[in-house]
């Protein structure tokens, strides 16, 4: 169980990916708010402060890769978590480049989240 409630921003164009890892998250004593898309989760960074963002990287019109990219450029440091089924060597490489604290494949590692979460909070 989370020590705090610390909150965290998952963002994902896939509507029933958002409900399935909020529900896993907060059944773990997370907060979480959820953007459908980069410009939503951009309105909610303006408004609150993360501890941690979850962004999956293939979303319409504002990838996750540009999402982090845009939060760089604006100086909002938070500890970003690439949620994926894009997990080609490529991407991978490409989300630690722009400064992931982790990859995680949504088909192969997604019941491990809670797991990885708590981990990169803790470095924090």
């Amino acid at each position: 169980m989370a020590s705090k409630k610390e909150r965290i921003l998952l963002v994902d164009d896939e509507i029933i990916t958002l409900k399935i890892t909020r529900k896993l998250l907060m059944e773990n004593g997370y907060e979480v708010d959820i953007a459908a898309s980069s410009s939503e989760a951009m309105k909610l960074l303006s408004k609150t402060r993360y501890n941690l963002v979850i962004v999956d990287i293939t979303m319409p019109s504002i990838s996750g890769f540009d999402l982090i990219q845009l939060m760089q450029s604006f100086d909002y440091t938070v500890p970003v978590i690439f949620l994926s089924n894009n997990d080609n060597e490529w991407t991978i490489e490409e989300a630690y480049n722009i400064g992931a604290k982790r990859f995680v494949s949504k088909e192969r590692e997604f019941n491990y989240l809670p797991g990885i979460v708590k981990e990169i909070l803790a470095e924090v």
